[in-house]
Formats: structure tokens, sequence, C-alpha cells
């Protein structure tokens, strides 16, 4: 979940292209174990990290 989250924060790709990257064959499968391991949903985190 931290190399999904530096890629949140860094690149341009959407959720569900760093999903695949890291793994997971969904975008709803990697955004509930995202927010269960990080807190907040993908998008809020990247929303939240950036401003």
């Amino acid at each position: 979940m931290l190399i999904a989250g530096e890629r949140l924060l860094h690149s341009s790709a959407s959720v569900f292209e760093i999903a695949g990257a890291v793994g997971y064959g969904s975008e709803s499968a990697f955004s509930a174990a995202f927010k269960r391991t990080m807190g907040e949903s993908p998008r809020a985190y990247a929303r939240g990290r950036r401003a």
C-alpha cells in the first residue's frame, strides 16, 4: 500500500492503473484494501496530500 500511495501522489496514473500495477484485479478490491490499510480511500488520500 505504501507503493500505491506513492504512485497516487507522484504520478498521473488512475486508481485503476495503480490497482493493476500493485496486483489487484479490480479497482473496488484495491480501494477497499487501501482504505482498510491507510484509513481513507485512494482518491481522498491523493487529494488530501496534494493540497
